[in-house]
């Protein structure tokens, strides 16, 4: 168990320290649109301090980090003139603008959204969210078939078909991912209130209604199966390799 997580979870927590700033620029994003669809001042004043963090990380930190490793030891073949300590300085500098940039950029956006407008009220037909949502199943789907496949075949042929290291795990998660958020993203343009008979205005997701099986119920479904894929696909693959 040990060897398993020395080969497993370090590499996984080195790829979600840096995968941080952009996870906590996606959900700053998520935290800005339901801020305002909700007219919540406080939400979206926390969804620009999530950005700004955001790109505090990566620009200041993780690029003096990951500069060296993908420059000079990554095996790109770049020229060694890149790894002289005055280019690396460069980079630093030019990380420094960028988030100069990235945060005069945010602060602007902060003013525009200042004014409490109302948005339109949409329901989940508006956006196509069961279609999205079907969409992500389907290929989550696809995912999980296509990490069975080569196991399969090798128990019936007797080696993996080519097709496989051509088309990879990796191209259906990234599909996915992009489902998932374009899916979830539709989700809080929508408006999850009813009208009952007596005029009274009731959410989607009460006690009452949450017998009914609704597009977001399919989107954290998806959600579930493609993490359980995704960690067997990368241990599948790490197997057959």
């Amino acid at each position: 168990m040990l060897m398993l997580c020395w080969f497993y979870c370090i590499p996984f927590a080195k790829l979600l320290y840096f995968a941080l700033a952009p996870l906590l620029f996606v959900f700053g994003l998520f935290a800005l649109k339901r801020g305002i669809y909700r007219q919540r001042a406080g939400l979206r004043l926390a969804s620009f301090l999530l950005m700004f963090v955001s790109a505090l990380k990566f620009f200041v930190f993780d690029i003096r980090l990951l500069k060296t490793d993908l420059l000079c030891a990554g095996g790109f073949g770049f020229a060694p003139a890149l790894c002289q300590r005055g280019f690396m300085v460069m980079i630093d500098l030019a990380g420094l603008i960028a988030m100069c940039l990235v945060s005069f950029a945010i602060f602007h956006f902060y003013r525009r959204t200042l004014p409490n407008s109302k948005p339109p009220r949409l329901r989940p037909e508006d956006v196509n969210l069961r279609g999205w949502a079907n969409a992500s199943l389907l290929t989550v789907c696809a995912m999980i078939v296509w990490t069975l496949a080569p196991w399969v075949s090798s128990l019936l042929i007797g080696a993996v078909p080519a097709l496989f290291s051509i088309l990879q795990w990796q191209h259906f998660a990234i599909i996915n991912v992009v489902l998932l958020l374009i899916g979830f993203w539709k989700v809080e343009s929508c408006d999850w209130t009813i009208t009952a008979a007596d005029g009274r205005v009731r959410r989607i997701d009460s006690a009452q209604a949450a017998a009914s099986w609704t597009p977001r119920d399919t989107l954290w479904m998806n959600v579930f199966l493609f993490l359980v894929t995704l960690a067997l696909s990368y241990v599948a693959h790490d197997i057959l390799t």
